[in-house]
């Protein structure tokens, strides 16, 4: 089979399902009218209303850039405190128990708190997905660093490298492909917290558009809301795919002119 069929097959594998589920909604909002199930031409006409154009600068704009910060500064802060508990073992005996019970605590459950500590705006938003964000990537970066196998440090030391240069130059590379697929869950997470958060006490971003629709039986537009939402965490994902592509080549390239 030629590259360009088996790619051909591998995409119409990949919509099948999303298709089928399309084909079963149209089928059934013609046979069992509901309000609560509107045409999928209401759907989409509600769709081009709400997050496009105008709407996608009102709504979708402040809830990216909300997502962007804190998620950014949830990985910034999570790998680089996740590294150092990976690589100082009295921290890691420390705070691992601490954190392990803070990851069993969803982040959606500590809103109220962040409410009280931040308030009402983007600032609430903004740490609550870096709280989510963080927590996660600190055990996820930790158990990384800790998965390295020792003999790249006794490699290391036999070459004379520092022991900072060991860190950024052997053991976070080595770490990386584990790194990235912890940053692709945290993601999804961070999605989450980003419409529950703005829920509460905002008027703007996807959420709060969403749940005003719902409470006020604009279904078209609440269904909209969750397209939109479903849509993003498809794209996010796929980015991710690329970028563990990206990042596995590179590795493969990297080893095969070493070992050349």
């Amino acid at each position: 089979m030629k590259t360009s069929d088996s790619r051909l097959v591998r995409t119409l594998q990949t919509l099948a399902v999303p298709l089928i589920l399309v084909a079963a909604y149209l089928v059934g909002t013609l046979v069992w009218p509901s309000p609560f199930f509107p045409p999928v031409s209401k759907i989409a006409d509600s769709f081009a209303d709400t997050w496009l154009g105008p709407g996608f600068t009102q709504n979708v704009v402040p809830s990216l850039s909300n997502l962007s910060i804190g998620y950014v500064l949830g990985l910034v802060v999570g790998i680089a405190l996740g590294g150092l508990l990976g690589r100082v073992l009295p921290l890691n005996q420390m705070f691992s128990p601490v954190l392990g019970f803070l990851l069993t605590i969803p982040p959606i459950a500590i809103l109220p708190v962040f409410l009280f500590i931040f308030g009402i705006g983007p600032q609430f938003q903004i740490a609550a997905i870096v709280y989510g964000t963080m927590t996660y990537m600190l055990l996820a970066t930790a158990a990384a660093v800790q998965a390295v196998e020792s003999t790249l440090e006794d490699v290391g030391r036999v070459f004379r490298i520092d022991p900072l240069r060991r860190v950024f130059l052997m053991i976070y590379p080595a770490a990386l492909p584990r790194i990235i697929a912890a940053a692709r869950v945290s993601l999804a997470s961070a999605l989450l917290i980003m419409v529950v958060s703005e829920m509460i006490g905002t008027s703007r971003g996807i959420g709060a558009i969403t749940l005003t629709a719902q409470q006020g039986f604009n279904y078209p537009q609440m269904w909209s809301g969750m397209i939109l939402v479903a849509i993003l965490g498809v794209a996010f994902s796929y980015v991710f795919i690329l970028i563990e592509k990206l990042v596995g080549g590179a590795i493969g390239t990297r080893i095969s002119m070493e070992g050349a």
